[in-house]
């Protein structure tokens, strides 16, 4: 059983872990264009009102310019005064521990007081004003009635070069307009939005949602926002907006090597933390959030440079970032897009997400139930025979089961992780046959290792939460010892019938 666990978990693990460039990756025109790109994007800090902001500005217009695209200069205003008010209220809605982080942050930077601290990130050294420019490329597709929105923000902190956090994904859309602009068959409008002021609190999405005519808004059918948290590891699909079943399978279907979890939106809001689609999700535009969550030692720090980011993450961020957009450019219609159900949906070997709708999951939560009621009943049976644990075992049996089917009805998203390895446990329990049973216990190991070993690895090594991640490891731990448990009882034949069903 260690081997399969350790297998599984090496696949697992493996889900989550770019692979290392081949000769062909490196000489890939696409990804030589995007470092090439990123190398000028982020030479040095550019936050929203830096004089290098400008020249990132000029940069991009140019490149844009170039590919035969028409770009809208989008201008708005900032006020310090008012950032440093609202900086303010957030300050004191903190916890203890998020103070304590929060204070440490401003000494890492430098800043004596809050005012201090929004110059520094604003890059606006001196004046109480300041102005910051979302550019806007699009295309209009004769007959489409829907838009797809791809957004990035192009403004750094002004203590960081701002390569991962978010000049990967600004060249990463570069190439996506390259990769467009000569063909003919989109089946949707497209819009190329690179936000300024993200980093000054989504200022530049708000904006540019303000600017919106209902008309405009009612047509943008879908936002695909990318970002970085880290400057490793995989882009990870770490939020989505709701009911998205449709979305979820429709990306599925066309995309293969997509990473997500249907339980991460959650653990994203406890983080309260926000992104430019927060604008949309809030105005309930449907979208997917993308983002690199590991190497957060180097977020919103000088050492985010290109030089500092990992090859292979940066050609698989692009290479998502193309794929997934080609994909709702050119796969789908979007007007055909509907919000239905909420969808659970895991990584699986092979590339592919396996996904489930909540009545699947209601299902599963309820076949759990009915198999830990079997497997109470031969607790029941057997420890009359051995005189012990009559009523203790069976209870736990069963409430493991109602533990389940409550998860899979109010909580589906999450539900997964404790409804399969319950059902294949009590699956395996049920089982006359040691054989089977043993076999099934095989299958629950491999499962767990699938499921949870990817998991236990992002929040350790990307969220930096190594504690959690071990109270988590606990439950496919618990679960599989008591499978083991179970398998090492067995007697090595099957007992008669009439043996085993004596009262």
């Amino acid at each position: 059983m260690l081997a399969v666990v350790a297998l599984a978990s090496v696949q697992g693990i493996g889900m989550v872990r770019p692979t290392a460039l081949t000769t062909a990756d490196a000489r890939d025109v696409g990804y030589l264009n995007v470092r090439n790109n990123l190398g000028v994007i982020a030479a040095s800090p550019h936050p929203t009102a830096s004089a290098r902001q400008t020249v990132v500005r000029r940069y991009l217009l140019e490149t844009m310019a170039g590919m035969g695209y028409q770009v809208a200069e989008q201008p708005f205003r900032f006020n310090i005064e008012n950032m440093v008010d609202r900086q303010k209220v957030l300050y004191a809605e903190l916890n203890e521990h998020q103070r304590q982080a929060f204070d440490a942050e401003l000494a890492r930077v430098g800043a004596k007081s809050f005012e201090q601290e929004v110059r520094i990130r604003s890059g606006l050294l001196e004046g109480n004003s300041g102005q910051g420019t979302n550019l806007i490329a699009s295309r209009r597709v004769q007959g489409a009635t829907a838009t797809v929105l791809f957004m990035a923000h192009y403004d750094s902190v002004g203590t960081a070069p701002g390569a991962s956090d978010d000049g990967m994904a600004v060249a990463s859309i570069l190439q996506l307009m390259r990769d467009t602009i000569t063909r003919i068959d989109a089946k949707n409008n497209v819009i190329f939005l690179l936000t300024d002021g993200e980093e000054l609190g989504l200022l530049g999405a708000e904006h540019y949602v303000s600017q919106l005519s209902t008309k405009e808004r009612e047509e943008i059918r879908l936002v695909l926002n990318f970002e970085a948290r880290g400057n490793k590891g995989i882009p990870l699909l770490f939020e989505t907006s709701q009911k998205d079943y449709t979305l979820i399978k429709n990306l599925n279907e066309g995309v293969r090597g997509v990473i997500s979890f249907s339980f991460t939106p959650l653990i994203y809001k406890m983080l309260q933390n926000d992104t430019d689609f927060t604008v949309f999700r809030k105005r309930n535009i449907a979208g997917l959030n993308f983002a690199v969550v590991e190497g957060f030692e180097h977020y919103h720090h000088m050492s985010d440079t290109v030089e500092n980011l990992a090859p292979e993450t940066l050609f698989h961020y692009q290479k998502i970032v193309r794929e997934v957009g080609n994909h709702f450019i050119y796969g789908i219609d979007l007007s055909s897009l509907i919000a239905d159900e909420d969808a659970t949906y895991f990584p699986m070997p092979g590339g592919a997400l396996l996904i489930l709708s909540s009545l699947s999951m209601v299902g599963l939560g309820i076949v759990s139930l009915i198999l830990c009621c079997f497997w109470a009943r031969r607790c029941r049976t057997n420890s009359q025979l051995q005189g012990k644990h009559s009523v203790m075992r069976p209870a736990a049996v069963v409430l493991l089961g109602i533990a389940s089917a409550a998860l899979a009805y109010y909580i589906p998203s999450v539900a997964y992780l404790v409804v399969i390895p319950s059902t294949l446990l009590a699956c395996a329990m049920s089982m006359r046959s040691p054989h089977i049973c043993y076999s099934i216990t095989l299958l629950n190991a491999y499962a767990c290792g699938i499921l949870y070993a990817p998991i236990i690895y992002l929040i350790s090594s990307g969220l930096e939460m190594p504690l959690i991640a071990g109270v988590i490891a606990c439950l496919p731990i618990s679960l599989l010892a008591v499978g083991m448990a179970g398998v090492i009882a067995r007697p090595s034949t099957i007992e008669p019938a009439n043996k085993m069903d004596t009262p």
